[in-house]
């Protein structure tokens, strides 16, 4: 009988340690308040077939070209005084996270693209976001944005996880948190 409990008690062990591995990838974000609303995660991550945006040179872009990183897709505009609050706390998260797993994706929605939004780069002092252009809202309005700013965090499969509605503090220990778990849910 000892020989079937030992078995028994291994098996269970196996079992709740496979358990704990299954969900500890499932674990909640951690949380991340903006200055009006708190991120608001989306479980299970949604698929949005998204509308091509413009670089600087006016040349279109997908957010395909993004997949295999976690990106923070941020909606702003020159004249709305809380997107340019947060630009230089999203230009400083690329500046120390950017790169091969994690990009800031800012969006200008700006109907006069890159003429707007060019000079506020320069004068803002953003170094290390690149330049892009929703004109049109295309890529707003996929995302059903209602007000600027808003913030929609991707996997690395290009699904959305979350989002938040305002300003944040981008480059913030609880921002960095925030990405750091999406970064850690589906590492490659």
């Amino acid at each position: 009988m000892a020989p079937i409990l030992t078995r028994f008690a291994r098996l269970s062990a196996l079992v709740a340690i496979a358990f704990m591995g299954a969900t500890a990838g499932a674990a909640e974000p951690p949380k991340f308040a903006g200055m009006a609303g708190d991120f608001s995660p989306i479980d299970p991550p949604e698929q949005i077939a998204t509308p091509n945006f413009q670089d600087k040179m006016g040349q279109p872009v997908n957010l395909d070209s993004f997949k295999g990183k976690v990106v923070v897709l941020n909606f702003w505009a020159t004249w709305c005084p809380p997107c340019i609050a947060e630009m230089p706390a999203l230009d400083r998260l690329q500046s120390e996270l950017g790169g091969q797993d994690f990009a800031v994706v800012a969006v200008s929605t700006d109907r006069e693209g890159i003429k707007k939004s060019a000079p506020f780069y320069r004068r803002a002092g953003i170094k290390h976001l690149t330049l892009y252009n929703d004109t049109r809202g295309n890529l707003l309005g996929a995302f059903q944005g209602k007000s600027l700013p808003i913030t929609v965090l991707l996997d690395r499969d290009g699904r959305v996880v979350g989002r938040i509605e305002g300003a944040a503090q981008w480059d913030s220990a609880e921002a960095k948190a925030l990405i750091a778990h999406y970064l850690k849910e589906h590492a490659s």
